[in-house]
C-alpha cells in the first residue's frame, strides 16, 4: 500500500512539475502579450481613482465613459495646441544631434593634442563625424514608424484597463475560482493588498511625472535651452522607469545644450543635476512615502534582469512588477509563513 501511495505521489509531483514547465514556457512564449496585460492593468489602475470618485454619483459604466472622453478629449486639445512646437523642436533636436557630436569630437581632439595623444586618431574620428551625424539622421526616421507601429498596442492598452476598471470584481471572482476553498482568504488577502500597493505607487509615480516634467521644462526654458517642451514631455515619461529613465531623458537635453553652446551645454547638466535633487530629497519623500518602498541595489538589478529578459520594455514595467512581488513576499512568506511583520525583524 505505502508503494502505491508513493507512487501515486511521485506522479502527482511529476505532473506539477510538467504543468508548471509548462506554463512557464507558454508565459515564455507569450512574454509580449504578458506585459501588455500587465501594462493594461496599470491603466486599469490608473483609470480606477477618476472612475471611483465619479462613481460615487453616477453609475460605474457612465463614469468610465465620461473618464474615457476626457482622456480622448485632453489628449486632442494637448496635441492640437503643442503638436505644432513638438514637431518644430524634434526637427531642431534632430539637426542640433549632429553638430553636438561633432562639438564633443573637437573637444576630444584638443584634449588629445594637450596630453600629447596621437593625432591620426583624432584626425580618424573627425573624418567620422559626418557619417556619424548621417547615422543620427538616418535613424530618426525608423524611430518616428516605431513610435507610430506602437499605437496599436497603446490603444489595446487602453481597452483592457478600460474593461478591467469596469468590472474588477468579475475579473477577480474568476481568479479566486481557481482557489482552493481553503485558501480563498488567502487569497482576498494577498488581492488587496497587492491592488493596494499597486494604486499607492501608481497614483504617486504619476504625480512625480507630472512634477518633474513641468520641472525640468520650465527650468529649461529659463536658461535657454530652445528645445524645452520636447525635453520636459521626455523627462516626464523618463521618471516612469526610475535611475534608468533620468539617464535616457537627460542625453537629449544634453546634446541640445552642447549644439548651442558651452554654456547651455553646463546650464542642462545643472538643470538635470538640480532637478533630481529636488526629486530625491523633495519629491519623493513627499509623494512617494505612503508607497512601497524598494531599496535602489533592488530596483536596478531588477531593471537588469527584466531588461535581459524581456528587453525594453521589461526595464519599464521592472518596477510596478518588484512593487508586486515585494507585497506578496512580504505577506505570503514574511508574514505567513516565517511569522515576521517587516523585513529584517
Amino acid at each position: 500500500m505505502e508503494s502505491i501511495a508513493e507512487r501515486k505521489r511521485a506522479v502527482q509531483v511529476g505532473l506539477i512539475v510538467l504543468a508548471s514547465a509548462a506554463a512557464l514556457a507558454a508565459l515564455w512564449l507569450a512574454r509580449e502579450i504578458v506585459l501588455l496585460a500587465f501594462l493594461g492593468v496599470l491603466i486599469g489602475v490608473v483609470f480606477s481613482f477618476p472612475v471611483g470618485w465619479l462613481s460615487r454619483v453616477m453609475s460605474r459604466g457612465m463614469a468610465l465613459l465620461i473618464v474615457l472622453v476626457g482622456l480622448v478629449g485632453a489628449a486632442v486639445g494637448i496635441a492640437a495646441l503643442a503638436a505644432p512646437t513638438l514637431e518644430k523642436e524634434i526637427d531642431q533636436l534632430r539637426e542640433s544631434a549632429p553638430r553636438a557630436i561633432q562639438k564633443a569630437q573637437g573637444w576630444v581632439r584638443r584634449v588629445q593634442s594637450a596630453t600629447g595623444g596621437s593625432q591620426d586618431k583624432g584626425g580618424g574620428t573627425a573624418q567620422k563625424a559626418p557619417e556619424v551625424a548621417a547615422k543620427v539622421g538616418e535613424k530618426a526616421v525608423p524611430a518616428v514608424v516605431a513610435v507610430v507601429s506602437g499605437v496599436t498596442s497603446i490603444i489595446l492598452v487602453i481597452v483592457l484597463g478600460a474593461f478591467l476598471v469596469y468590472q474588477p470584481e468579475v475579473y477577480r471572482r474568476g481568479v479566486r475560482l481557481m482557489v482552493p476553498r481553503e485558501h480563498e482568504a488567502v487569497f482576498d488577502e494577498a488581492w488587496r493588498r497587492t491592488s493596494q500597493g499597486l494604486r499607492k505607487w501608481v497614483g504617486g509615480i504619476v504625480v512625480s511625472m507630472t512634477l518633474m516634467g513641468t520641472l525640468t521644462a520650465v527650468a529649461l526654458s529659463l536658461v535657454g535651452i530652445e528645445e524645452w517642451l520636447l525635453l520636459g514631455v521626455l523627462t516626464f515619461l523618463g521618471t516612469f522607469v526610475p535611475y534608468v529613465g533620468a539617464v535616457a531623458s537627460a542625453v537629449p537635453g544634453l546634446l541640445a545644450g552642447l549644439a548651442q553652446s558651452p554654456r547651455h551645454f553646463a546650464l542642462a547638466g545643472a538643470v538635470y543635476v538640480g532637478v533630481h535633487l529636488v526629486e530625491g530629497y523633495l519629491v519623493e519623500p513627499l509623494v512617494m512615502k505612503r508607497a512601497v518602498e524598494i531599496r535602489p541595489a533592488l530596483m536596478l538589478v531588477g531593471q537588469g534582469v527584466f531588461g535581459a529578459v524581456f528587453g525594453l520594455m521589461g526595464i519599464v514595467v521592472a518596477t510596478p512588477m518588484l512593487v508586486c512581488a515585494q507585497v506578496l513576499i512580504q505577506y505570503l512568506w514574511i508574514e505567513r509563513r516565517l511569522g515576521k511583520e517587516r523585513f529584517g525583524d
